[in-house]
């Protein structure tokens, strides 16, 4: 996989770079200046950066990279970015070497992925208005994991009118208003861990 890596401080992105090198990636990029992204002549398939403002310019280049923030996990404008799709996954900085290595390699595979957000209790328990009944946190893990409306009742046995009504059950009790929100909004509230249920979904 060819990466690139920008980070406003060239020691880490450099530690960064020597730590996929050594799990066999081709580092194509390592930079401290986001302005070097944008050369035609990079072209890595997966970006590794520190601003949702400069995830934000990487969405126009074509074809279109994967990206993955690694970034303060308390930064609002970090969770807007993966919501809407800017970023393909979200690393706290405060993870260990391996756990964004692990992310960026998921990424790359087409998951989206959330690591080292920090709740506290007190968020942890607001996050949900009514607690989920089985069958809802059954939807959620499997929403989570991408899975299709179809898919999911055919697997659950039930039909997708079922389904659309739990998954709606779910976004009210999460309080969001789209699938895309579901894993931020359930990682927050402390009802998943999303890296492990997407490789329970490739397993």
């Amino acid at each position: 996989m060819r990466l690139a890596i920008c980070d406003g401080q060239w020691l880490f992105a450099a530690v960064l770079s020597a730590a996929f090198a050594r799990h066999g990636h081709e580092v194509v990029l390592t930079t401290d200046d986001a302005r070097q992204l944008l050369d035609d002549g990079v072209q890595p398939e997966l970006f590794v950066v520190d601003s949702p403002a400069t995830a934000a310019r990487l969405r126009d280049l074509r074809p279109r990279p994967y990206v993955v923030l690694l970034a303060d996990p308390q930064d609002d404008l970090v969770w807007d970015a993966y919501d809407r799709g800017t970023a393909d996954g979200v690393v706290s900085k405060s993870c260990a070497l391996l756990t964004l290595v692990d992310a960026v390699e998921s990424v790359a595979g087409g998951n989206r992925v959330v690591a080292g957000r920090p709740v506290s209790e007190r968020r942890r328990r607001a996050a949900v208005v009514e607690p989920l009944t089985s069958r809802e946190l059954q939807v959620l893990r499997l929403v989570v994991q991408g899975h299709s409306t179809q898919w999911m009742a055919d697997r659950l046995g039930v039909s997708t009118h079922t389904v659309r009504t739990h998954v709606q059950q779910v976004l009210r009790k999460l309080g969001v208003h789209a699938r895309g929100k579901i894993a931020h909004a359930a990682a927050s509230a402390g009802l998943v861990d999303v890296q492990e249920l997407v490789a329970d979904g490739h397993r």
